[in-house]
């Protein structure tokens, strides 16, 4: 390197390094999600020790011109300049790099130009043949870069495209790019233009724009018109959706989506959202005028307004609290499926509000509930309004015995319109011990006390002494007129537990095995349920696998777990050394008693239970199968049966699972007369099956189906709903397509849900994501009859 001045080479370094931090690509215009910013130092940035290297530099005095040539470096916090020539001009302040230029950021951006030329403090330049290769592996290519003002920059003839280019032929076309002929940036307006704007796909152009415009990288947020999409449907019609998003501050924002159809007229959504210090809000809301119950002419209303409303917030106390409300009303049963809002499904929308605390050893939840019923022939008069539920749980640090004691207080406070209303307190404690004999043995001690106290009007009785309860009586005749009574009553029950087990282990070089009986024995009064307490909370029980060895199995307060009974069954285990497992869990439970405020078929309200159980293969990571089954032991027969699978590599999964349970009994339904809802099940046997193979390394395709295998018939308050044998009740087939920087996901759906105007259909829709982009898609057409199987 020849000598030179040192003021020439520091002033040449200062220049370039300027360039490092303020260059001409400040806020160039990228995607967000790929920002790519060049611009802005520090002082102590700019104070940075300096690394520069060359194979010579020259300096002439009476030009004021310092050139450094060959392999030139010059770096600065991790910031470095490579070209062949660069050269500063000290009396016009213009600083140009030419030969294999390129500029690299700590962060992984890199800037390739074939020519450079900055001037007036670089708030003027120009480059030649730009290329730039972002932190996200993007590229953005223009043939000329021109910045004017410190402020606006102008590309031409620009490319953008996040996706690799292919190692066989870097030259082919990516799969997607983004052509325009010019590209504006005005930084101080934050605002990209686009004219004669291209995307290609594979080379093949498909969009074209002559004028589009776009914020910035350093907006986060910005109002304007978000990517429309358009579809069609047989009872919808054609359809277009154009939303706009409308930020109103820094911390709250509005979408607003119409939707415009050709058979059901205007919908509009509105979208409200706000954060703030402690919490965050938002709400949906929808509307529209059109026929209610279209598609059925027994019940077409004509038209009338409908929507939905949809809102969550949460807002944080302190540390320990927080409160919340969740807002769900619809204006008709039928409205969230047919504009596609909701689980076609779904059978009622819950709104909510709550308070909830955890502390150390204690918790406290208070939730208020309303109901709002999506099933035909329910109504809202009969729905229970939950002001409040409340509980508040302690637990203490184990005592001078080695037990813990947990207390609980409940409050319930239940609201109709028409019907019973309740009012419950309940105050609860416990106290647990787990010890271990000389031989291995363990065993589990528990004894709980707790007391209800409950105040009921407009109760509503049946006729029919014999029948055990207001509510879900298990025999007799239906009910008569209800008969309104007002009262209040109260209940202590004490019980106490103890379960015992022995696991016996043998290891093998192979296998391990396990062999584990397990008993328990559970003591309480016999008396306790009472014919004029309504059951609010308990009423779907069903006596599985996971409620042995339970002291108290019913999760509500309503019904007790009364009399004295003893629960026993086994476990047995084999795990092999290369972590497959094979495990089984039998069990029943014999009471001295019969309760007969189970419900009738719940498997547990007779004195000897149901055998009830589970099957759990692992064998490796190929196959995962459980099988959980019911069976009545006299006569023998089948109740409950639950299997669920998962096979296959990840190259072709396979996935499925089955449910029975049989029809109920004439018997065991009346009249509730709390809810005025009466209900009768068929036998139901169903089938879900899903599978998922990957074709290729982009591309693969997805199948699910749920099936009705039997014939039945559910019968709500006398409305019939039948379900044909091997009916499809949902199905879809989709094909998936992803690499680096694009997804598509195009699927068609069968629908067999039927409920005034929500007909069984088929749908076709389809999605598109580009990386740094956004996404467009949409419903493209619904068919009217079933094409699937």
């Amino acid at each position: 390197m020849a000598d030179r001045p040192g003021f020439a080479w520091w002033r040449l370094c200062s220049a370039i390094v300027g360039t490092l931090l303020a260059t001409l690509f400040v806020g160039t215009p990228t995607p967000a999600g790929a920002q790519f910013s060049l611009g802005g130092g520090s002082q102590q940035d700019q104070n940075a020790p300096i690394v520069f290297r060359a194979d010579e530099v020259e300096y002439d005095e009476q030009l004021a011109l310092t050139v450094a040539r060959g392999h030139v470096e010059i770096s600065q916090n991790g910031r470095v300049l490579l070209a062949d020539v660069v050269s500063y001009n000290q009396r016009t302040d213009t600083v140009t790099a030419s030969g294999n230029v390129s500029f690299s950021q700590p962060t992984g951006e890199i800037v390739f130009a074939d020519f450079m030329e900055l001037r007036d403090s670089m708030s003027e330049g120009f480059a030649k043949n730009v290329r730039m290769l972002l932190a996200d592996r993007s590229r953005l290519a223009a043939n000329t870069a021109r910045r004017t003002n410190g402020n606006r920059t102008e590309l031409r003839r620009g490319v953008y495209s996040p996706c690799d280019l292919c190692k066989n032929d870097p030259s082919a076309p990516p799969a997607w790019q983004l052509k325009a002929r010019e590209i504006d940036h005005d930084k101080e307006l934050q605002l990209i233009e686009f004219r004669d704007a291209t995307m290609e796909i594979d080379g093949w152009p498909v969009f074209y724009s002559p004028y589009m415009s776009a914020p910035d990288p350093s907006v986060k947020r910005a109002s304007g018109f978000l990517v429309p999409s358009i579809g069609g449907s047989n009872t919808l019609g054609a359809n277009v959706t154009i939303p706009y998003y409308w930020v109103l501050g820094p911390d709250k924002d509005l979408t607003l989506t119409p939707r415009f159809m050709t058979q059901a007229g205007a919908l509009l959504t509105a979208d409200y959202r706000e954060r703030f210090g402690n919490g965050s809000l938002d709400a949906i809301a929808s509307g529209n005028h059109s026929n209610v119950g279209f598609g059925s002419s027994s019940s077409n209303q004509g038209e009338q307004w409908r929507g939905q409303i949809n809102e969550h917030s949460v807002f944080d106390l302190d540390e320990t609290y927080r409160t919340g409300l969740d807002v769900q009303r619809v204006s008709d049963q039928t409205f969230l499926t047919r504009f596609g809002f909701g689980n076609p499904l779904l059978n009622a929308m819950t709104s909510r509000g709550y308070l909830e605390g955890f502390e150390e050893r204690a918790s406290t939840d208070i939730n208020t509930y309303a109901f709002q019923p999506l099933l035909p022939g329910i109504g809202d008069s009969t729905q229970p309004i939950v002001l409040p539920v409340a509980n508040r749980n302690w637990q203490s640090q184990p005592d001078a015995l080695g037990g813990r004691w947990n207390l609980n207080a409940n409050v319930l406070d239940i609201l109709r319109e028409v019907g019973t209303q309740t009012r419950r307190l309940s105050l609860g404690s416990e106290w647990n011990r787990t010890f271990r004999d000389a031989i291995g043995g363990q065993y589990d001690f528990s004894a709980g006390l707790r007391g209800d106290g409950y105040s009921i009007n407009n109760l509503s009785a049946v006729s029919n002494p014999e029948l055990p309860s207001a509510f879900f009586p298990t025999k007799g005749q239906p009910a008569v007129a209800p008969i309104p009574t007002n009262f209040v009553t109260g209940r202590a029950f004490p019980q106490v537990g103890l379960v015992w087990s022995y696991p016996l282990i043998h290891r093998g070089e192979e296998i391990t095995e396990l062999i584990e009986p397990i008993a328990g024995g559970f003591a309480g009064p016999s008396s306790g349920n009472r014919r004029n307490i309504p059951d609010e909370d308990s009423l779907s029980f069903n006596f599985t696998d996971s409620d042995l060895f339970r002291r108290d199995r019913l999760a509500g307060y309503d019904i007790l777990d009364t009399g004295q009974r003893v629960d026993y069954g086994t476990k047995l285990g084999l795990y092999d050394k290369d972590g497959g497992s094979y495990r089984l869990l039998i069990g029943q439970s014999y009471r001295a008693q019969p309760n007969t405020f189970l419900p009738l078929g719940s498997g547990a309200e007779n004195r000897l239970s149901d055998v009830v159980g589970r099957v759990v293969l692992s064998p490796n990571s190929y196959l995962d199968l459980i099988y959980r089954f019911r069976f009545d032991t006299s006569p023998f027969a089948d109740r409950v049966q639950q299997v669920g699978v998962s096979a296959g590599p990840q190259s072709l999964r396979v996935s499925g699972s089955y449910i029975y349970l049989p029809a109920q009994l004439q018997s065991q339904v009346v009249t509730n007369p709390a809810t005025g809802q009466n209900v009768l099940y068929g036998k139901r046997e169903q089938l879900v099956f899903t599978a998922t193979a990957k074709l290729t390394h982009y591309w693969s395709v997805q199948g699910s189906q749920t099936v009705n295998l039997t014939n039945s018939t559910t019968l709500v308050n006398g409305l019939a709903t039948p379900s044909a044998a091997n009916a499809s009740l949902y199905a879809s087939l989709s094909a998936i397509y992803q690499d680096e920087c694009m997804a598509f996901i195009g699927s068609v759906t069968q629908s067999g849900v039927r409920n005034g105007d929500v007909t069984p259909g088929v749908s076709v829709t389809f999605s598109v994501v580009f990386k740094n982009l956004g996404e467009i898609g949409g419903t493209v057409a619904e068919f009217g009859t079933n094409i699937l199987p």
